[in-house]
């Protein structure tokens, strides 16, 4: 089947067209910058349309020859998404009838039952019931949380657990939603596609749990391993510019936009829970069965933010194309050295770090850092190493090997107790003049909870002096 999608460069986009093409789809995208794709894994795979939903013509080559269109794009930063979603739709349904399109799937939200809709679910309904009027037959899925690292609802779930230590007892903590996992989003997404032309409606779609959002936050931190966050009463009634000023706040705790989050926030003030289950029906769950919350997120913390998109992997995880935060709190540092000694002297000190060796650090640091951490019951900062070349698994004083390829790279994950995972990887480079070589030195911490964001700002902050000592301290001992 060929497959237009709408959205391809989205959150749940850049999932479903790998899902697509491990599953032997062809694939179209629409993308305003082509190189924006380069991250992805598959771009060299599927059709790029350069343009965006505000252009006809751009539309049209996309679904040009496509059997079905998926849309998945929403303008939720914009001010005026509504609108914008809704030009968006119209354009779409009139090039996908006018190319003889079999099918549209939708991917919107749940719609809350007997009250009216905050303006992001309004407008989630809304463009579904634009493509249901059209010629073409839609199958139009409704969901609430998508769970996994990237999702928009999922981070502000992840930021507010873990930055929040006592949570207002607003009224929207009572309400209840029912989560899905993003494996089974894409399963239905995708099982959507072969539909019978009959088949012609909204279906609500959901995970097996069905909890009040307080309960989702304190299930996320039972799952992460981190204090519970208290909630108290509130002294005075929630504002009517409430979400606003949420939203506001939620910008400055965590790296996610208010125009990103006001909308998400105002939808909290509804219960959204899947009125049936008829999708069971025509689809079916996937064939391990529905993913539960508790294990959706642990597959979302299953590593710190990918290097590479999720291209036929993981689809909890998040990878570089996700905004910006997705993942978690992720702190970074990184220098290079040069050194006058040739790339196989440099490799000789990497790979005989610590021990009788040290680090290179200035005097102290680490003798202190060690007894803080056996002080809480951690192993300390002096365990020796192995009297040989470095391999995976070697313990060398307070560090793992992770990776090793000899000659070029060393990976290590901090074993010291701290709020979060810290790996430090070194990688020796020949000069491309064929004199010397140079040392690259990255530091990466990912931050668990408040006390993470704590440790992760000081340690990017004393970095350069800690980290920019051992680089220049390995340079200059290989020059030796």
């Amino acid at each position: 089947m060929r497959c237009a999608v709408v959205g391809g460069t989205g959150y749940i986009g850049v999932r479903l067209v790998s899902r697509l093409l491990a599953e032997g789809h062809d694939a179209a995208v629409l993308v305003r910058s082509p190189h924006k794709l380069a991250t992805t894994g598959w771009a060299h795979r599927v059709d790029v349309v350069p343009g965006d939903l505000e252009d006809p013509a751009a539309v049209a080559a996309l679904v040009a020859g496509a059997d079905a269109v998926v849309h998945l794009a929403h303008a939720l930063d914009r001010p005026d998404f509504p609108a914008s979603d809704r030009a968006a739709a119209h354009t779409v349904s009139d090039a996908a009838a006018a190319a003889g399109v079999r099918r549209i799937v939708y991917l919107g939200g749940l719609r809350p039952a007997g009250e009216p809709a905050s303006r992001h679910l309004a407008s989630r309904a809304e463009v579904a019931d634009l493509f249901l009027a059209g010629p073409i037959p839609t199958a139009a899925l409704e969901a609430s949380i998508v769970i996994g690292s990237g999702s928009a609802s999922f981070e502000l779930i992840r930021y507010l657990a873990e930055r929040v230590p006592v949570l207002p007892a607003v009224p929207w903590l009572a309400h209840r939603t029912q989560p899905i996992a993003v494996a089974d989003v894409l399963h239905l997404l995708v099982g959507a596609l072969d539909l019978p032309a009959d088949v012609d409606r909204r279906f609500a779609v959901g995970g097996p749990d069905v909890l009040t959002y307080l309960e989702l936050i304190r299930r996320y931190l039972r799952v992460a391993g981190l204090p519970q966050s208290a909630a108290v009463p509130l002294p005075v009634p929630v504002p009517p510019g409430g979400p606003a000023l949420a939203g506001w706040v939620v910008e400055a705790l965590t790296p996610l936009s208010r125009h990103l989050v006001t909308p998400l926030i105002e939808s909290l003030a509804h219960e959204l829970v899947c009125p049936e289950d008829d999708v069971l029906d025509v689809i079916g769950p996937p064939p391990d069965g529905w993913t539960t919350f508790d294990d959706a997120v642990r597959a979302a913390l299953g590593r710190p933010r990918a290097s590479s998109a999720p291209d036929g992997g993981d689809p909890a995880l998040a990878g570089p194309t996700d905004p910006q935060g997705s993942g978690g709190a992720v702190y970074d540092w990184s220098t290079v050295e040069p050194s006058a000694a040739d790339a196989a002297a440099l490799w000789a000190v990497v790979d005989g770090l610590g021990g009788d060796a040290g680090w290179y650090a200035p005097p102290g640091t680490w003798t202190v850092r060690g007894w803080a951490d056996q002080l809480l019951g951690g192993v300390g900062a002096y365990r020796g190493r192995p009297a040989r070349a470095l391999r995976v698994g070697d313990v060398v004083d307070a560090w793992r090997v992770e990776a090793v390829e000899p000659g070029a790279h060393l990976r290590l994950r901090s074993e010291l107790r701290q709020p979060g995972e810290l790996r430090l990887d070194l990688h020796v480079d020949p000069d491309v003049s064929g004199h010397g070589s140079h040392l690259r030195l990255a530091v990466r911490f990912a931050a668990f909870g408040l006390a993470g964001v704590v440790y992760g700002r000081a340690l990017r902050a004393t970095a350069p002096v800690v980290f920019g000592a051992t680089a220049r301290g390995i340079a200059a001992a290989a020059r030796a």
